[in-house]
């Protein structure tokens, strides 16, 4: 009887162990991936940003060149 509870015994143990370690090989597995996709997100974050300073400056200067065309074709229509 003292055998098979020493049997049971180091069963749970090895079991115990082998999900321990491949529970920590999955969690380091799920940490790198999420530092990836935080990285993915960031740049993608980065380059929206830049798109969309970009678009800014453009529609600024698309504005202020449509204003001189319109102030342009003031004057000239009162002159």
């Amino acid at each position: 009887m003292l055998l098979a509870i020493e049997i049971i015994g180091v069963l749970c143990m090895v079991t115990i162990i082998f999900v321990a370690i491949w529970g920590f090989i999955i969690a380091k597995y799920a940490y790198s991936q999420i530092k990836y996709q935080n990285y993915l997100l960031e740049k993608l974050t980065q380059n929206i940003y830049l798109l969309v300073t970009k678009n800014k400056s453009l529609t600024e200067i698309i504005g202020d060149t449509t204003n001189n065309i319109n102030e342009n074709q003031k004057t000239d229509g009162e002159i």
